[in-house]
């Protein structure tokens, strides 16, 4: 005779706020104001051993959003040590610091390409917020998308030539993005969120089937994740503070982002599907903007 048995009951998952030693492999890389003005900082995945890599502070340049190449050897960033904010780039030990864009316009916002041939950005130089591309070395720079709106925070697909982004370009009108892909060359732009709320940061998954953004649609930013074709949004985290700008790990197994949910912007990491949110940093110093760096 068969008997049915009652499932466990799960018990949901609790903060913790004590880093695991064992999260990912990988560093993480992010901006924090913990030198004296805002750097590009790497720390282990853990939140150990953090390394200022700019080390403008003192000087009072603001060195902000940075992002790893795909084999981990190079770091892009913004900084505004030149006068307007431009796109750098550097080694992933802090050296050979170059700018890329060297215009007096606004550039900022980079990601590399899957192959690390080319850098996708934001600029203003053509009157609004514009997404572009160059070379890796700043050759070759090129509007890919051309708009009234904003179109802004390109990420290049890990595994293809897509790009992720967010625009409010179907209701100018309104402060509120939604996130929308286009291929490389800026052809085929697909609308993938179309909700009153404000959808931001896009960043996928290291396979290219997901992407992780930000929304406030339940009334108040928190971290989602949906398919890649729009379908299956689904909620990872579930606080009264912000939870901004997501990035999905190279391994796919964690997700880190910027939360206010202890007071001051500090890096927490969390599965997902929700489970084991950690934070990583936590001296009050405006920890935010990270990334993943991939480490061999």
């Amino acid at each position: 005779m068969f008997v049915a048995c009652s499932a466990p009951v799960e018990t949901p998952p609790e903060e913790t706020t004590e880093p695991s030693r064992d999260v990912s492999p990988h560093a993480i890389i992010f901006q924090s104001e913990r030198g004296g003005a805002v750097d590009v900082w790497r720390m282990g995945s853990d939140g150990s051993d953090p390394v200022n890599l700019t080390g403008n502070g003192a000087k009072g340049y603001n060195d902000r959003h940075p992002t790893g190449s795909p084999d981990g050897s190079k770091i892009a960033f913004r900084s505004d040590r030149d006068g307007s904010p431009d796109v750098f780039v550097m080694n992933a030990d802090g050296s050979e610091q170059v700018n890329l864009t060297a215009h007096d316009s606004s550039n900022i916002d980079p990601s590399f390409s899957a192959d690390g041939a080319r850098i996708a950005f934001d600029s203003e130089r053509d009157g609004n917020l514009e997404i572009y591309v160059m070379g890796a070395d700043g050759s070759n720079q090129t509007r890919l998308t051309e708009n009234e709106a904003v179109d802004s925070h390109p990420f290049f697909s890990p595994v293809d030539d897509r790009i992720a982004f967010y625009s409010n370009r179907d209701n100018p009108e309104s402060e509120n993005m939604d996130i929308y892909v286009m291929d490389g060359d800026g052809g085929n732009i697909t609308r993938l969120t179309d909700d009153p709320a404000d959808d931001r940061y896009p960043s996928w998954s290291p396979d290219g089937r997901r992407l992780t953004f930000s929304s406030d649609r339940d009334g108040n930013p928190e971290i989602y994740v949906m398919d890649a074709d729009g379908g299956n949004v689904t909620s990872v985290t579930e606080d009264e503070a912000p939870d901004l700008a997501p990035a999905w790990s190279p391994d796919g197994d964690w997700i880190v982002f910027r939360s206010e949910r202890d007071g001051a912007p500090e890096i927490y990491v969390v599965r997902p599907d929700g489970s084991q949110p950690t934070r990583l940093t936590s001296d009050g110093a405006g920890n935010s903007n990270p990334r993943w760096l991939v480490v061999h």
